[in-house]
């Protein structure tokens, strides 16, 4: 992290600043674009496919339990004709 000076009213700014705490004037206008691009970046990661994983769970479980609703059923007929 670097201290440099605001082009607009010339107090010490850090580098990492989006805008100047003083004249609000911005530091470095490509900075959000950098911060969308670590968004998709950090999107890409471990934690999407969050509520895809959450979803993919929940239909293994709804899967099962219809298995085990139809093998009763199943025993239940057989039984009873047999």
């Amino acid at each position: 992290m670097a201290i440099i000076n605001c082009s607009e009213c010339g107090k010490e700014v850090s580098d990492k600043a989006e805008k100047c705490p003083n004249c609000g004037n911005p530091i470095n206008p490509y900075r959000p674009i950098l911060k969308a691009q670590q968004v998709s970046k950090s999107r890409n990661g471990k934690n999407e496919g969050c509520f895809l994983q959450t979803l993919n769970i929940g239909c293994i479980i709804i899967f099962i339990i219809i298995l085990i609703i139809l093998i009763s059923i199943i025993k239940i007929f057989i039984t009873k004709t047999g």
